[in-house]
């Protein structure tokens, strides 16, 4: 490839003897002007944590959702969260090897304390749960997404909380069941639910047993929140786990009006 690329540089591939004429604009220039903003803010932030490296004291598990940034919801500089995300903020230990990876990384190596499992409001990996799935047969897109959102589809059927199960009545006998409304009582039940089956899987996966089990590894605490993307407010569902015996560090974040049950 050609010297760094700018506005209307020209881009040579190897093996071709002509260049193609990029032209950065459009939608690019809204990263670029970001990208410049960040680096003339954030300029000592950025060379302190290339010499001293990171140390976040967070893990955050979320939803790929582009409206749940988790640099942007919390306002947090870089290096304070160290983070992945996936559709519907699951996490399937037998199946997900990057979040587990990042889960060895995380606690083992960079020591974060809290893991912090958020879903959000209006998700639309929970709606995909709720809604019937696409006629067959399926494509390599279709596969994808409804294979990996069937643990959501499992607590849906499962689910004993009243709303979900009210929703679930309201939907039998229906031929075609639609996506929920983002207000729908079992919808942001649902959500909550499913954050809930996260937290649990986190907290049962072996790496994090370690840590419960040896003081010495260092403490850590795994803990449910969920996001509104009407009003940008983060909520606590109650279901925060750590080492047996240890209390378990209290976010300044408010309860959601109606808690999930407990584990």
């Amino acid at each position: 490839m050609a010297g760094p690329l700018g506005r209307g540089k020209d881009l040579r591939i190897i093996g071709k003897s002509t260049s193609a004429k990029i032209t950065v604009g459009g939608g690019f220039e809204s990263l670029f002007q970001g990208n410049t903003h960040f680096r003339q803010t954030k300029r000592q932030e950025i060379k302190k944590l290339a010499t001293e490296g990171q140390h976040p004291e967070f893990l955050f598990l979320g939803c790929a959702d582009s409206r749940v940034s988790e640099g942007t919801i919390f306002n947090a500089d870089p290096g304070t969260l160290f983070a992945e995300r996936s559709i519907a903020n699951l996490y399937q230990p037998k199946r997900d090897l990057t979040t587990k990876a990042i889960l060895a990384y995380g606690v083992n190596h960079l020591k974060v304390k809290h893991i912090i499992v958020m879903g959000h409001y209006g998700c639309g990996g929970v709606g995909a749960a709720i809604a019937s799935p696409p006629k067959a047969p399926w494509d390599e897109s279709t596969k994808a997404i409804q294979r990996w959102i069937m643990p959501i589809r499992r607590v849906y059927a499962e689910s004993t909380r009243p709303e979900i199960v009210a929703l679930r009545n309201a939907n039998k006998g229906k031929s075609v069941v639609p996506s929920p409304k983002l207000q729908d009582p079992g919808f942001r039940a649902l959500v909550e639910e499913n954050i809930k089956n996260t937290v649990k899987n986190v907290a049962n996966d072996e790496i994090i047993k370690q840590h419960f089990s040896n003081p010495s590894l260092g403490e850590i605490y795994v803990h449910g929140w969920v996001y509104d993307i009407e009003n940008g407010e983060i909520r606590d569902i109650g279901v925060s786990v750590g080492p047996p015996g240890k209390a378990i560090p209290q976010a300044p974040f408010p309860a959601v009006a109606k808690l999930a049950a407990k584990m």
